[in-house]
């Protein structure tokens, strides 16, 4: 059996943890180039990566992909989602540092960091937005799987009030006060005092925050996007930015990234911008290559592998 390693990982030792989870009966290739990648990719029955339609059509081995991402909207191309090559995700692992931007984002917005840091490159004391304090806010997060668990828990430590939609989960986790289904959705824009998205982007989730449910929330309000850009209208969002009918929004991610250079959310003051940075973590090499050698020996022992995606809902 050959696995094809796509990024190999700076530290030799991370590389090893693969290595030795193979055993040594498997051969484990790590790709230090595309050039190399796509010489080995021929044979290779198990990938940890991703590639692109065209490449994997040539794969005429491959029995199973572990991608490094937990969003599956640019790896799940058609080929793949009607193979039957099964494909895991890195879903649950990185919750905890996305939750974190969020929630970075919340309190600059919210506490003026960012106005106070404009001031500081020009030495300028004071200024700023009215201070405003968490405690006591509702929260409605759009999604309730583990990037949404991890905001849930961080609200209830700013001691709010959680509220959730969600289009799959019925079980409401004990750190959250209402789940409810996704159709309940603008009564959620409606009630929050800061809507944070944490629901992945497929046909069913793209452009789901529109135009009518911006419209919805509170004048008050914070609007929060580490998830996809996609999934929110973004020309309406900025729309109701201009407007001042939303007090801010914090985003990690947009519709087209790298952001153009001529979009209005540049220059808002009532904006902050990240560059798709939430995902990033000292422990994340870590976190993702000890799954996937978990999901190595699952594999050779034949037993079911963690994180399977159901390729016909994108997640």
């Amino acid at each position: 059996m050959k696995i094809l390693v796509q990024r190999p990982n700076s530290e030799e030792e991370l590389n090893q943890l693969i290595r030795d989870a193979a055993g040594e009966e498997d051969a484990v290739v790590f790709a230090n180039s595309e050039e190399e990648f796509v010489r080995e990719a021929a044979d290779a029955e198990i990938l940890f990566g991703g590639c692109s339609e065209e490449l994997f059509k040539q794969m005429s081995n491959l029995k199973w992909i572990q991608s490094s991402s937990a969003g599956m909207d640019s790896t799940l191309h058609p080929a793949l989602r009607d193979s039957d090559v099964i494909l895991t995700n890195a879903a649950g692992l990185y919750g905890s540092h996305v939750a974190d931007q969020g929630f970075a984002l919340l309190l600059a917005l919210a506490r003026g960091i960012d106005q106070f840091t404009r001031n500081q490159d020009q030495r300028k004391w004071g200024g700023g937005r009215p201070m405003i304090e968490l405690g006591g806010f509702t929260i409605g997060i759009v999604g309730m799987g583990g990037i949404g668990q991890h905001m849930a828990r961080r609200a209830k430590g700013f001691e709010m009030y959680v509220i959730s939609v969600d289009a799959y989960r019925t079980d409401k986790p004990d750190v959250v006060d209402e789940l409810m289904p996704i159709n309940q959705l603008p009564d959620l824009m409606r009630r929050a005092d800061v809507v944070m998205i944490a629901c992945p982007l497929t046909d069913e989730t793209r452009g789901l925050i529109n135009a009518e449910n911006l419209a919805l929330m509170k004048s008050t309000a914070y609007f929060i996007n580490v998830a996809r850009g996609p999934i929110v209208d973004e020309p309406a969002l900025i729309e109701i930015l201009k407007q001042g009918k939303i007090a801010a929004a914090g985003l990690d991610v947009t519709e087209i990234e790298p952001l153009p250079a001529d979009s209005p959310l540049w220059d808002m003051d009532n904006v902050i911008l990240t560059p798709h940075a939430a995902g990033g973590s000292q422990h994340r090499p870590r976190r993702t290559i000890e799954f996937f050698c978990d999901n190595i020996r699952r594999y050779k022992a034949g037993e079911p592998l963690k994180n399977v995606v159901r390729k016909t809902l994108g997640f």
